[in-house]
């Protein structure tokens, strides 16, 4: 296979004895470590909760940060260790030079289990891509992946997306506008989503044209210091996948801790649908993105799979 890909044969390999009580007797390992306290990126909530990183010998410190972006900075700066990130974002950084490599895969768009999607009012006329054309629709940020999915979507279906008005807002503002008619559609993701469904009705699902199973963001450090630290590299890898097989199969459990953190009431953390975790890191889960971001002219130049995740 590729290469350049994430250490999962290596995390695998030291997965059991990593895990064990016996790593208490060793030298812990400190991880400064930077998140958002959302769905698609909680495993480091989990995972301390759990004492999966106690347990690995990993004494991590975990700060929560409003965005990806403001994680990067830290990351950079050497405030942070890791972080999460999403892809095009990463892409960028990649671009202006930034040598920032992806060390275990973390949230996941499914086809099968959409938390992200494209709505309209209830009582909208919206039907059609092509509908969309002289007015308003709303992505979470521009030139991010939202962004890229709803121009997708529009060339798929006929529409040209210089004919929309594409503008930033918060999932959480979507519901209001649309009802409001700021907008004819918007992109809303879970918890919002669910939190929105008697007022909004699903227009269409533009991540699909992406791809049927997409890393939306992962865990990353710097290349200098994966190199310098790739025990602590593989360490945190195992707990994450190993977090990740727990996260998908106990979503129950999972909604305890997330509430802790997040502040997401009962019935929307019961109602929503809940995030999938990667269990590894494959060129294909991130690719479809790249390649496509590269043609929409998201970022300056194709970057491949490869550059972006860490060397074994």
């Amino acid at each position: 296979m590729i290469g350049r890909r994430l250490f999962l044969s290596a995390a695998a390999a030291t997965l059991a004895g990593a895990l064990r009580p016996a790593a208490m007797a060793q030298t812990r390992i400190p991880l400064r470590i930077g998140a958002t306290a959302n769905d698609s990126f909680a495993e480091a909530y989990y995972a301390q909760d759990l004492g999966y990183f106690t347990r690995a010998g990993i004494d991590a410190e975990i700060t929560t940060f409003a965005n990806g972006a403001q994680v990067s900075t830290g990351v950079a700066s050497g405030a942070l260790d890791v972080g999460i990130s999403s892809v095009i974002t990463l892409a960028n950084a990649t671009v202006r030079g930034l040598p920032f490599v992806y060390i275990a895969g973390g949230g996941m768009y499914t086809a099968a289990a959409p938390t992200i999607v494209l709505c309209a009012a209830k009582d909208s006329a919206i039907a059609s891509a092509r509908d969309l054309e002289g007015k308003a629709v709303s992505v979470s940020g521009i030139k991010d992946i939202t962004h890229l999915a709803v121009v997708t979507w529009l060339e798929a279906n006929g529409a040209d997306p210089s004919k929309v008005n594409i503008l930033e807002m918060p999932f959480s503002q979507v519901s209001a506008a649309l009802n409001r008619g700021t907008i004819a559609a918007g992109v809303i993701s879970e918890p919002s989503l669910a939190a929105s469904l008697a007022d909004v009705r699903i227009l269409a699902k533009p991540f699909d044209l992406i791809g049927k199973r997409l890393m939306i963001g992962g865990w990353f450090a710097t290349a200098d210091w994966q190199k310098k630290n790739m025990a602590a590299a593989h360490a945190f890898a195992t707990v994450i996948y190993q977090t990740a097989r727990w996260a998908n199969a106990n979503h129950d459990k999972s909604a305890v801790i997330l509430q802790k953190y997040t502040k997401i009431d009962d019935a929307t953390v019961h109602r929503m649908v809940r995030v999938t975790y990667a269990e590894s890191l494959e060129p294909d889960m991130i690719d479809p993105t790249l390649e496509l971001a590269a043609r929409e002219k998201f970022t300056e130049r194709r970057v491949r799979a490869a550059e972006m995740i860490a060397a074994s």
